[in-house]
């Protein structure tokens, strides 16, 4: 059984059927009611359903596993394995009435680990009493630690297929910059590459004025016809970190003070943010963001890749200025030889 399961790990893409194999070849394999699977959330406080055989759904929507409610997981955050004889009597569990209502009797659960960092859990059922062996328990492990190798291999094959993504859309955009001149269409395919590179709902493009006092709206995408309400705010008002020339990842704008005033979480209801400097020549000359509707953690290559664009945002606004420069030359040079040139004959 171990090793078939070891064999479709090589098809991770599938995450939730690898998952969802692992859950039934536990119940099975022990003959036991049921099994579920559950991954830590960001925050590390709950342990949400990735995985279940053998359970209801009225069960199953219960809700989440939160560690304070929960004693029992305390030593699964510790990396070992939990017995629970007797459900109905322990009173470490969140939801002993639900499991009751079930008609599971006792359970354990063994952690999932990857590279010494607790992922989630593997927890089984039975119908009827149940004294776990050490033998079991080994088995669990053992498939425990297959699901957390299925999940590191989904979550870094997720990530390269989004930085293979990211870097044809920042080829695309650097070759714009070396063929356009036109700021307004550089400016419209960095917001657009931004949104749908990093899979959020809008973008925004802000650019410093010349005494550094407000930010005005170069471009944004996302925020349909009727647009943003205010083409300009205060310096002020602009995430004080992104300004200090850093990239910034907000979880939930509705709870963090440094997204205070920000249009586009109290018109348009954008919870995440994740804002980076544009710089030019090491100065801060504007910011770029994007929004989601829902909480989110933006990751590192998430940063990289916003932190870039911003980059290449700098750099078109400086070609853009070198050719104005260099067309104001030439005109002056052009206007200097003429008028030292005698229409009638050679130069004087």
């Amino acid at each position: 059984m171990l090793h078939e399961i070891a064999k479709s790990l090589s098809s991770a893409g599938n995450l939730p059927a690898v998952l969802n194999l692992i859950a039934k070849s536990a119940a099975d394999g022990l003959g036991l009611k049921a099994c579920t699977i559950r991954l830590l959330d960001r925050k590390g406080e709950k342990l949400e359903l990735a995985a279940a055989y053998g359970l209801s759904d009225a069960y199953l929507k219960k809700g989440p596993v939160e560690f304070k409610r929960s004693l029992y997981d305390e030593g699964i955050l510790r990396g070992e394995p939990v017995i629970v004889e007797d459900i109905e009597r322990d009173e470490r569990l969140q939801y002993p009435r639900e499991a009751v209502r079930e008609g599971l009797k006792s359970m354990a659960s063994v952690p999932l680990i990857a590279r010494g960092k607790y992922l989630g859990s593997l927890r089984v059922f039975s119908s009827v009493p149940h004294k776990f062996s050490r033998s079991e328990l080994t088995f669990l492990t053992a498939l425990a630690n297959l699901g957390a190798i299925a999940i590191e291999n989904a979550r870094m094959s997720d990530s390269l297929r989004k930085r293979m993504e990211n870097m044809s859309a920042l080829l695309e955009i650097s070759g714009r910059i070396s063929s356009s001149l036109k700021l307004e269409e550089v400016f419209e395919r960095i917001v657009k590459s931004a949104a749908s590179g990093l899979g959020t709902q809008g973008s925004t493009l802000w650019l410093l004025d010349d005494e550094g006092d407000k930010l005005n709206l170069a471009a944004a995408y996302g925020f349909g016809d009727r647009g943003l309400a205010r083409k300009s705010i205060p310096a002020s008002e602009e995430i004080p970190e992104v300004l200090g020339g850093r990239v910034v990842a907000i979880y939930d704008a509705t709870a963090d003070p440094k997204a205070k005033n920000i249009e586009e979480v109290e018109v348009w209801g954008m919870r995440a943010i994740l804002a980076a400097p544009l710089l030019i020549r090491k100065r801060v000359a504007g910011s770029l963001k994007v929004y989601a509707k829902e909480p989110r953690e933006f990751d590192e290559n998430d940063q990289e890749f916003i932190s870039i664009l911003a980059n290449l945002g700098g750099i078109a606004i400086q070609n853009s200025k070198l050719y104005k420069m260099a067309m104001a030359n030439w005109q002056e040079l052009t206007r200097d030889i003429w008028s030292k040139v005698d229409a009638w004959g050679a130069p004087l």
